[in-house]
């Protein structure tokens, strides 16, 4: 076992080549709003031992405290990683302007239109505060609603600048205030981005010890029906035996797949799963008949065609989940981190049966679960160690714990 600092929370985690890569979000006051980084941490001997904390995406910010209510911040939520085929780590996650996010849905914008085509990309648009829209490309350069370039440009995560003069960043309001821990602080730009939820991006090619830019992809997943919150499910994506990237996500409105066929180059997505109970986590594994089975709070949901169209796969019964769950196949069992009302954590566990023949049939669940830990159980995520063993990361209370099962 393993204990990670206590103001960490949401946890990703993936074995690339050996190396166990685990992300988390890292607050300085509350989980679901305030500033909250990305941080990353590295185990070579199985999760005995871990690297100290290492940034990977630090959100901007007006104001650092330790105030719950403090406001004055972007965020970001929900890391959510898969070792894509080529070997890099695809990690996606959550990023809210300054708000309350999903804990305050009065400030987020529903109806204003966050990005339009131009020149056959979809490119994000901003407003002045008279609600006059412009439109930032791919390289950053901002063009006035008449499509004029002006001497606008946008850079990082929301910075605005005119020529050389920094404006601000828009994904804020107001004035600079003060940090904690010497950090740095920022203001709001005049152009501001509609208060909704974006997905950025990162990778890595050298097994979590340096991670790309966060790169904003919501405009390849992004539906206009989608209302103002798509959501990344913090924990495991899933890499499909052909090859295929699949990132488990909600909206407003319903949960969907989003997926890359690249290595996570570029993204898409399908139209939405109307069997994981609507805009709830969700987590997926693949049997060795290439179906794929989507887990999500007392529901079951299918896909044959590699996570395009789902259909129901029934009731989970028994081991009904109030945390958001983790799920993993190894040794012709699947293992669903899942709990009994937010406490107790436990394993779902179903068994692979084959013929005679050795050819793949179905799965069986088990009728008991098997403990992980006691005490308040929430989310949670799986990697695997060996043939015979996994890693677990969860939140119990107010800390992350890392334990090894062993399967056998």
């Amino acid at each position: 076992m393993y204990t990670f600092s206590e103001n960490t929370f949401s946890p990703a985690l993936v074995n690339c080549g050996g190396v166990l890569v685990a992300a988390m979000c890292r607050g300085v006051a509350g989980r679901e709003w305030g500033y909250i980084e990305i941080v990353t941490r590295r185990s070579t001997d199985g999760g005995v031992t871990w690297s100290d904390e290492k940034l990977a995406a630090r959100p901007p910010a007006r104001s650092i405290n330790e105030k719950k209510e403090n406001t004055k911040s972007a965020f970001f939520l929900n890391p959510v990683m898969a070792t894509a085929p080529n070997g890099d780590i695809v990690m996606l996650v959550t990023f809210f302007p300054e708000s309350k996010g999903l804990a305050d849905k009065k400030y987020l914008e529903n109806k204003k239109t966050a990005f339009t085509s131009y020149e056959g990309e979809r490119c994000p648009v901003i407003y002045n505060r008279d609600g006059v829209y412009f439109i930032v490309m791919k390289n950053g350069i901002v063009l006035d609603k008449n499509k004029r370039v002006t001497p606008l440009k946008v850079k990082g995560i929301g910075e605005l600048y005119q020529d050389e003069e920094y404006l601000g960043n828009i994904f804020l309001n107001g004035a600079r205030g003060r940090a904690t821990g010497g950090r740095i602080t920022t203001f709001g730009a005049v152009l501001k981005t509609p208060k909704r939820s974006y997905i950025y991006m990162m990778k890595s090619k050298d097994k979590g010890l340096t991670w790309s830019r966060p790169k904003d992809i919501t405009a390849e997943v992004l539906f206009e029906k989608d209302g103002a919150a798509v959501i990344t499910c913090s924990g495991n994506g899933l890499v499909t035996a052909e090859g295929r990237i699949i990132m488990p996500m909600y909206s407003d409105k319903n949960s969907f797949a989003i997926y890359s066929d690249d290595n996570g180059v570029t993204w898409n997505r399908n139209p939405r799963m109307p069997y994981t109970g609507g805009t709830l986590d969700w987590t997926a594994v693949q049997t060795p008949d290439r179906k794929i089975y989507a887990f999500s709070q007392g529901k079951t949901a299918v896909s044959e065609d590699n996570g395009i169209v789902w259909n129901t796969g029934g009731k989970l019964g028994s081991f009904y989940a109030k945390a958001q769950k983790s799920a993993l196949l190894l040794s012709d069992c699947i293992f669903v981190t899942t709990s009994t009302k937010a406490k107790n954590g436990c394993l779902a566990i179903a068994d692979l049966l084959y013929d005679k023949k050795d050819n793949y049939k179905v799965f069986t669940w088990r009728k008991k679960t098997t403990e992980i830990g006691n005490g308040a159980f929430g989310a949670s995520t799986v990697a695997p160690l060996s043939n015979s063993a996994f890693g677990v990361i969860y939140e119990q209370g107010e800390k992350l714990i890392f334990n090894e099962i062993d399967v056998e």
